[in-house]
């Protein structure tokens, strides 16, 4: 399997990713498995970017639990 992380976006020293950007598949098991205490809310250019995650927790999310999940579908 091919590493499909996805690279940080950055906004006043913030590293996030929205989750509405992930790839399909992640969009769908990251919002059944990451809290939503995690899910945090960027205002950028006087919008409100609500579905983001800071970019350690993606990580974190990615290795321990997207990886995982597909190491045991393959």
């Amino acid at each position: 399997m091919s590493d499909m992380r996805v690279p940080a976006e950055y906004f006043r020293g913030i590293e996030y990713v929205q989750i509405s950007s992930l790839p399909y598949e992640q969009q769908k098991f990251i919002r059944e498995s990451v809290s939503y205490k995690s899910i945090i809310t960027i205002l950028k250019e006087d919008e409100f970017i609500h579905d983001c995650l800071q970019y350690q927790h993606y990580l974190l999310w990615y290795e321990n639990e997207f990886k995982v999940k597909n190491a045991e579908a393959a």
